[in-house]
């Protein structure tokens, strides 16, 4: 049995749990209840600053195991954990998580590649929410979007969830009438278009030219 499928076996011990778009299924000042496995829809990752500005960190999709650096380094969890869609997930005891894959070291090399994975791209978005003015970090995080939930078919990239302005905004770091602005430039020049819940990018190439023109 592949060793990813045999974790997600692991999983379905426990009840599935169901959350309502917007619901929060961990809290930055909570004690997490155990280690959620995402089985359906999106979850964003998120913080809020003193002044109350929020940023998403990451917006997970299946199958991701989550919060893994409270789970296995013991660090205090710190952030917000919100449903972006409906979601369903399986949420086991941290010691049993543990106990499982402590002697898997495929499973555990799984785990760490989808980590050092996310820590690349956070590390990118870090870099054009530094260097980059408004116009640019829109297009970064449209092409984190792109890259993380598109799917290849005859009109180009579509994403089957259309996010908007304001999750856009919160993934960069600016108000979300700015990003509304920036987003409108870039339909305007056909880089993407929205089709009923979906955002197509005809060319994802062209939108990465646009990014260091």
């Amino acid at each position: 049995m592949d060793k990813t499928k045999e974790f997600e076996v692991f999983y379905k011990q426990f009840s599935t749990r169901v959350y309502k778009k917007g619901e929060n299924l961990i809290r930055a000042d909570d004690n997490p209840q155990g280690i959620f496995c995402l089985t359906k829809g999106y979850v964003r990752q998120y913080t809020i600053s003193k002044t109350g500005i929020e940023l998403t960190l990451q917006i997970l999709k299946p199958i991701t195991y989550f919060p893994l650096i409270w789970a296995i380094n013991g660090a205090p969890n710190i952030y917000f954990y919100e449903a972006l869609t409906s979601v369903e997930v399986g949420r086991a005891p941290k010691e049993q998580v543990v106990s499982f894959i402590e002697d898997k070291p495929a499973i555990i090399l799984e785990l760490m590649s989808k980590l050092l994975g996310d820590y690349a791209e956070i590390l990118s978005r870090i870099e054009h929410l530094v260097f980059s003015d408004a116009y640019r970090r829109v297009i970064s995080v449209l092409l984190y979007i792109a890259k993380h939930f598109g799917m290849e078919n005859g009109q180009g990239t579509i994403v089957n969830h259309r996010f908007t302005q304001q999750d856009v905004a919160t993934l960069v770091g600016i108000a979300r009438e700015t990003a509304s602005i920036e987003m409108g430039r870039l339909e305007k020049k056909g880089l993407v278009k929205y089709v009923d819940r979906s955002m197509i990018f005809k060319n994802i190439k062209d939108l990465e030219l646009e990014l260091i023109a």
